[in-house]
Order: structure tokens, then C-alpha cells, then sequence
């Protein structure tokens, strides 16, 4: 008895239905998979790109350690050997079949640095009372460190003089090696 009222209802089902609803079904039933698909495979995408992210990560850090240790073992020597070389002449590196080691001039800075207790909110609040015109208001309220007056309250100015900075310029690569 069960078996036949269903089966009844079915009929009444399948005779109200559309005779192209089973292709639109199929069709979106179909879509609805592929878009599965592809979700997961971003999904696994962003997934593995964080794992290559810190697997990166580490291995700059990695680099970066060494880089220090070396330049904690041989920076002072190399330097010093470097001014010897390069003293009293107008060239201010030394070219090695592994790359450029020399000294270069930097600029005097001036950097202002917020006191303690003080941020960028404590800067733009003094600004727009006290200096307006280092405040930038483009989209958002901004304060201008560069704009404000030496005697501002939340800064202070310190001066970096103009000095040596040493460096290391690895050789270029030849066409020829970048072709291969």
C-alpha cells in the first residue's frame, strides 16, 4: 500500500514537471561541481602558498643569519682592507672576480622621531591646532612628520650626519648565462 501511494506521488510529480527541467538539473547539477572543484582547488592554492610563504621565510631568515655571521667574522677586516686599498685615490671600491666591495657616500638625514607616549593621533591633534599646514586631508586626516616645526612637543629631531655606508654589489650576469 505504501509502495503504490508513493509511486503515485512520483507520477504527480514527474506529470507537473517541465520535460526540459531534467536537462536544467542535470546542467546545474553539473556547474555546481565544477564550481566545487575550482573552490577547492583555491582553497589548496592559498593553503599551499602559506606553506611556501614560511617555508620562504625561513630560509631568508637562514640567509640573513649567515649573511651576519659573515660580516661578524670578516666585516672589519674587509673594510679596513678595502679604506687601505682605496685611500688617497678617487676610487672608493674594490672589484673581485665575486663582486664589488666599497664604501659610499650618504647624505646627512634629519629623522624625527615621536616621544615616548606620543603617536601619529597625538601628532595630528597638535597639528591641526598648532600647525595646520602639516596636515594632509586627502581622503583621511594625516599628519606630515616632514611639516612640523622643530618645537612641536610629541618629536624630536635627530640629525644623522653624513657618513660611509659599506657594501657589497654582487657581479652582473652575462647574457649569455642569463640565457641558459
Amino acid at each position: 500500500m505504501l509502495q503504490e501511494e508513493l509511486r503515485i506521488a512520483l507520477e504527480s510529480i514527474e506529470s507537473q514537471m517541465d520535460p526540459d527541467d531534467g536537462e536544467i538539473q542535470a546542467y546545474a547539477r553539473a556547474m555546481n561541481r565544477v564550481q566545487g572543484d575550482e573552490d577547492a582547488i583555491n582553497a589548496r592554492y592559498k593553503a599551499e602558498l602559506a606553506k611556501l610563504d614560511a617555508n620562504r621565510a625561513k630560509m631568508l631568515k637562514a640567509c640573513e643569519n649567515r649573511r651576519k655571521g659573515i660580516d661578524w667574522k670578516w666585516g672589519r677586516m674587509i673594510k679596513d682592507l678595502v679604506f687601505q686599498k682605496t685611500h688617497g685615490t678617487r676610487k672608493r671600491f674594490v672589484d673581485t672576480l665575486f663582486g664589488r666591495v666599497g664604501f659610499r657616500k650618504q647624505p646627512a638625514k634629519t629623522k624625527r622621531i615621536f616621544r615616548d607616549g606620543c603617536d601619529k593621533n597625538t601628532a595630528l591633534e597638535w597639528a591641526k591646532e598648532n600647525c595646520p599646514g602639516a596636515v594632509s586631508s586627502r581622503t583621511t586626516d594625516n599628519v606630515l612628520l616632514g611639516e612640523l616645526p622643530a618645537d612641536c612637543p610629541q618629536i624630536w629631531v635627530e640629525e644623522e650626519p653624513e657618513h660611509d655606508a659599506f657594501y657589497f654589489k654582487p657581479p652582473k650576469k652575462s647574457k649569455e648565462k642569463a640565457n641558459e
